[in-house]
């Protein structure tokens, strides 16, 4: 048990020197003179044009987290998936299956009820 907690101060010690002393020659050959060019604005080649503080509607938001809470599912899916055929009491992983897809499915009717998939107004 000393070793691990030995093993790991040393691995700090290491880790913050290195990074202290990378820090130092950055700072040490870096550039010194600030070219104002360097600090401007760059997206992809493109010069911006407006403003960065531009608003975007509530669809766009909503149907990203609707995204996002479907999509969710297959992460709870895959290992259900792959221990289903080593489990002895399937019936309980069926039992488990068929109320987390009530539960999806319940949510999916409430979203087509709300129109919150709808894009005209």
């Amino acid at each position: 048990m000393e070793f691990a907690f030995l093993s790991f101060v040393i691995f700090f010690i290491i880790a913050t020197a290195l990074g202290l002393v990378l820090m130092f020659i950055s700072n040490f050959l870096g550039q010194k003179v600030k070219i104002v060019r360097k600090n401007d604005i760059y997206e992809s080649g493109v010069n911006p044009v407006g403003s960065a503080t531009r608003q975007y509607d509530i669809k766009f938001y909503l149907t990203a987290i609707l995204f996002l809470l479907f999509d969710v599912e297959i992460v709870f899916l895959l290992p259900w998936a792959l221990n289903y055929h080593n489990v002895t009491n399937s019936g309980f992983m069926v039992a488990g299956f068929v109320f987390f897809m009530t539960v999806l499915l319940v949510g999916y009717i409430f979203v087509i009820g709300s129109k919150a998939l709808k894009w005209e107004k």
